[in-house]
C-alpha cells in the first residue's frame, strides 16, 4: 500500500529500519526555577519585600509572564543589582537566580541578533579556558556516580560482579588513581557503557557514561590549543549559517550539528549553542490521528453468555447471564500526554436459581451496566488507573418453593421482602465483576504493549543515545497528537515549522527528513546486516517479509555494512524525494566488495485520483566521491548486483493503493491518500477513511524454498 510502502523509502533501506542532549525549551525556564526557589527561601525567612524592592523582584517576574516579551533593559538591571557587593548576595539561591539570569540575558543578546554569523565571529571574545575547578568538579561529579554505582552493583551478588567486569570498573579505578589518565582508556571504557545491552538504560548506568563523559572531555580540552580550535570552529560555524540561513541541506546540517557538539564538549559559547538550536532545529516529526481511527482498535461489539455465581442475603445463586454491550474508546483533552477512556455499555440478563435453606427461588434478572477505564500514554510508555463501574439490577421472581404451605408462604414473604435490598446488592456486585473484568483485559494488554515499547523501541534507543529529544504527545476531544524532535548531540533536526495540512485527515503526518536521517545515521552507521536480518526486522515492523526483500532461489544471500557517516539519507525537494544507501562493504555468497553508493530519485505524480512516485529509470550506482570516474570490472560486476537488488527494493512505480492499519485497526477501513506535498525537507500527508472495508488478511502462506534455503545455509 502506497502510504507504507512511502515510509518504507523514507528510511531508505528500511527495509531493515524496525547522547541526549538538552531540548531546546524556554530560555527563561531556568530563570523562573531560580526565581521560584528564591521567593520561596526569602519567605521563609521574612525578608521577601526587602530584597524584592532593592532588586526589582516584582519588574523580573513580569518579565517571566506567560506570554511576556522580555524586557532587555529590565532584566540587564536587576542582574547588575545582583552582581552588586550586598551581603547575603554570595549566598546559593541569590547565586543560582544569577548565573540563570545571566545565562538567558547573553542568550537573549544573541536571539536578537538578526546575523547569526557575525554572532558566531564575534563569539570569539567569550573564550574561556578549561580551569582546574571545572575538571575538579567533573572529578567529584563522576567519584559521586561511581560511589552510587558501586552500592547497586555490591546488592546485586554474581551479576553485580559481572557488570563490574563488563564496564571495566577496575580499569577505570586504575586511570584515576593515576596522576594522567588516559583519555582514549576512559574513551574506551565509556563505550562500554554506550553499548546497547539491556540494563545500560538505567540511571545508575547512564549516569556514569555522562560524568564519566564529561570529564574525558575535560581532560581533552586541556590538552591541545583550545583556543586555537575554537576560533576554528566559530569561523567554520559562522560560514555554514550563512549557508544554512538561504538554503538547507543534509551536509550543512550535518556539519553544524559536529561544531555545536565540539562547542559544548569544550565548554564554549553556551549562549550561541542554545540560540542556534531553538533557531535551527525544531521538531521534525508531527503526527495526528482522529478519534475514529483510533477508536477503531478499541471498538467492539459484545455478546457473550456466562456462568452466574454469586451469594445476596445469605441465598446461593448460580445461573447463566448473557451480556450484550459495546466497549468504545473516547479521547479525553490533555496537553501533555495521551489521555484515553475505553468505555464498556451493556445489559446482562439472567436467568438464576437461588437457594436458601429449604427454599429454592428462581428469577429473571436485567443489569444496565457502565465501566470505564482511564489509559495514559507519554514517552516513558503506557499507564493507566483503575477501572470504574456502575450497574443497576432489577428481577423477576418466576418461582418459589419451600416444600409445605406454612414454609412456602414464610418464603415467598421473606423473598418479595428483601427484593429490593438483594436487588442493590446484586447492582453492587455485578460493578464490582464489571470493574475486575475491564482491569483484567486490559491490565494485560496495556503490560504486553508497555513492554515491548520498553524493551523494543524506548530502552534500547536511549543506550545507544537515540532516543528523541522530546516526544510530546496530547489528546483533544477529537485528535490524538505526536511531535517529536529527533537529533542527537551532534545533530540539529528541522530549521523550521513544517506546511500545512491542507486536507481534511483521519491520520496526518508531517515529517522532515532529518528525522529519517538523524535515526538512521545513529542506528545504521558501520552496521552490517545480513539479508535475513532485514527479512526478519522486516517483519517485525510490517508483519511480514515485503516481495521485494524476499530471498531468490538462484541468488546467493548478500549483506550490507552501512558507511559510518550519512549511511542512509533523504532529501526531500520540490515534488520529489531522493534516497541514497552508502554502504562502505558488500557480500554476495563468497564475494566480497568495497564501496559502493546507491541512489532512487522520485517525483511525485497523479493516477487520475490517486498519487504515486514515479522512480528515475535508472538507479545511479557509484562509488563514493567517484562520480564520471569509469569503473572497473570489480566494480561494474557489484553495480550489476546492486542493480538487481535495490531495482527491486526502490519499485520504479509505487501508486496509491491506500492504507489498511494492522491488527484490530484494520476494521477502520482502507484509508485513502488525500494530500501529498514534498518540499523543502518536509513530506507532508493526509490519509482520509474512505468507508470502503478493509478486505480480508491475507492467509498465511508456508515457507517458500527459496527462504528455506537460505535459513539452512544460515546455519
Amino acid at each position: 500500500m502506497f502510504p507504507a510502502r512511502l515510509a518504507t523509502l523514507c528510511v531508505a533501506a528500511a527495509l531493515c529500519l524496525s547522547s541526549r542532549v538538552a531540548l531546546a525549551q524556554d530560555s527563561g525556564a531556568e530563570v523562573r526555577n531560580a526565581y521560584s526557589q528564591a521567593k520561596t527561601w526569602l519567605n521563609s525567612s521574612n525578608s521577601l519585600q526587602a530584597w524584592s524592592d532593592y532588586l526589582d523582584l516584582a519588574g523580573l517576574e513580569a518579565q517571566l509572564a506567560p506570554g511576556a516579551t522580555p524586557n532587555l533593559g529590565v532584566l540587564e538591571r536587576v542582574l547588575e543589582r545582583l552582581k552588586t557587593s550586598a551581603p547575603g548576595l554570595e549566598l546559593a539561591p541569590f547565586a543560582r537566580l544569577r548565573d540563570s539570569l545571566a545565562a538567558w540575558v547573553a542568550e537573549l543578546k544573541i536571539a536578537n541578533t538578526p546575523d547569526l554569523s557575525q554572532a558566531a565571529l564575534d563569539a570569539e571574545a567569550g573564550f574561556r579556558p578549561v580551569s582546574d575547578a571545572d575538571v575538579s568538579a567533573d572529578r567529584a561529579e563522576l567519584d559521586r556516580r561511581l560511589a552510587s554505582l558501586d552500592q547497586y552493583l555490591r546488592r546485586s551478588g554474581k551479576n553485580g560482579a559481572g557488570w563490574r567486569s563488563y564496564l571495566r570498573l577496575n580499569d577505570l579505578a586504575a586511570q584515576l588513581r593515576g596522576a594522567s589518565p588516559s583519555t582514549d582508556e576512559l574513551n574506551a571504557i565509556e563505550k562500554q557503557f554506550r553499548a546497547d545491552q539491556p540494563g545500560l538504560e538505567l540511571p545508575v548506568m547512564a549516569e556514569v557514561a555522562t560524568a564519566l563523559d564529561r570529564y574525558s572531555n575535560d581532560l581533552a580540552a586541556r590538552q591541545g590549543d583550545l583556543k586555537e580550535q575554537f576560533s576554528t570552529q566559530l569561523k567554520g560555524l559562522s560560514d555554514e549559517l550563512k549557508q544554512f540561513s538561504s538554503s538547507y541541506n543534509n551536509e550543512t546540517a550535518d556539519s553544524l550539528g559536529e561544531r555545536l557538539d565540539w562547542l559544548s564538549e569544550a565548554r564554549q559559547a553556551p549562549a550561541l549553542v542554545r540560540v542556534i538550536r531553538q533557531r535551527y532545529s525544531r521538531p521534525n516529526l508531527h503526527a495526528r490521528v482522529s478519534s475514529r481511527v483510533a477508536g477503531a482498535g478499541f471498538d467492539q461489539v459484545v455478546d457473550e453468555i456466562t456462568p452466574v455465581r454469586d451469594n445476596i442475603l445469605g441465598t446461593d445463586i448460580r445461573g447463566t447471564g448473557r451480556t450484550v454491550g459495546r466497549v468504545a474508546l473516547r479521547l479525553l483533552p490533555d496537553a501533555n500526554r495521551a489521555m484515553l477512556e475505553t468505555i464498556l455499555t451493556g445489559t446482562v440478563s439472567t436467568r438464576n436459581v437461588g437457594y436458601n435453606g429449604p427454599a429454592v427461588i428462581h428469577t429473571m434478572g436485567t443489569t444496565t451496566i457502565n465501566g470505564s477505564k482511564r489509559i495514559v500514554a507519554d514517552a516513558n510508555g503506557l499507564a493507566s488507573y483503575p477501572a470504574t463501574a456502575s450497574a443497576n439490577t432489577s428481577t423477576r421472581i418466576t418461582g418459589i418453593s419451600a416444600g409445605g404451605n406454612i414454609a412456602q408462604k414464610v418464603a415467598t414473604r421473606r423473598v418479595y421482602e428483601s427484593k429490593s435490598e438483594a436487588e442493590r446488592i446484586g447492582s453492587e456486585h455485578a460493578a464490582a465483576r464489571v470493574r475486575r473484568r475491564v482491569d483484567a483485559q486490559a491490565n494485560e494488554q496495556l503490560s504486553r504493549a508497555h513492554w515491548n515499547y520498553l524493551n523494543k523501541v524506548r530502552n534500547p534507543l536511549i543506550r545507544r543515545g537515540e532516543f528523541p529529544q522530546m516526544v510530546h504527545v496530547s489528546t483533544t476531544p477529537q485528535t490524538l497528537q505526536i511531535d517529536s524532535l529527533a537529533a542527537n548531540r551532534r545533530q540539529i533536526a528541522a530549521p523550521g515549522d513544517p506546511p500545512p495540512i491542507q486536507a481534511e485527515q483521519d491520520i496526518g503526518v508531517q515529517v522532515h527528513e532529518s528525522f529519517v536521517n538523524n535515526l538512521a545515521a545513529g542506528l545504521l552507521s558501520g552496521v552490517t546486516m545480513r539479508e535475513e536480518d532485514m527479512q526478519k526486522q522486516a517483519k517485525d515492523l510490517l508483519g511480514k517479509v515485503p516481495e521485494q526483500l524476499q530471498s531468490e532461489a538462484d541468488r546467493d544471500p548478500w549483506s550490507i555494512t552501512f558507511a559510518k557517516v550519512r549511511p542512509v539519507t533523504v532529501r526531500v525537494t520540490d515534488n520529489g524525494i531522493e534516497i541514497t544507501v552508502r554502504g562502505q562493504r558488500y557480500t554476495s555468497g563468497d564475494r566480497d566488495f568495497q564501496a559502493m553508493n546507491v541512489t532512487a530519485n522520485y517525483k511525485v505524480g497523479r493516477d487520475g485520483e490517486r498519487y504515486k512516485l514515479v522512480r528515475d529509470e535508472q538507479l545511479l550506482i557509484e562509488p563514493p566521491n567517484a562520480r564520471g570516474r569509469t569503473l572497473s570490472g570489480r566494480q561494474i560486476a557489484l553495480r550489476t548486483l546492486l542493480e538487481r537488488r535495490f531495482g527491486k527494493l526502490f519499485e520504479r512505480e509505487i501508486k496509491s493503493e491506500g492504507l489498511v492499519l494492522p491488527g484490530k485497526w484494520r476494521a477502520a477501513g482502507r484509508l485513502d491518500l488525500k494530500q501529498l506535498q514534498l518540499g523543502n525537507g518536509w513530506l507532508v500527508a493526509a490519509l482520509v477513511e474512505s468507508g470502503v472495508p478493509a478486505p480480508p488478511e491475507p492467509p498465511s502462506s508456508p515457507e517458500k524454498p527459496a527462504a528455506k534455503k537460505v535459513a539452512q545455509a544460515s546455519r
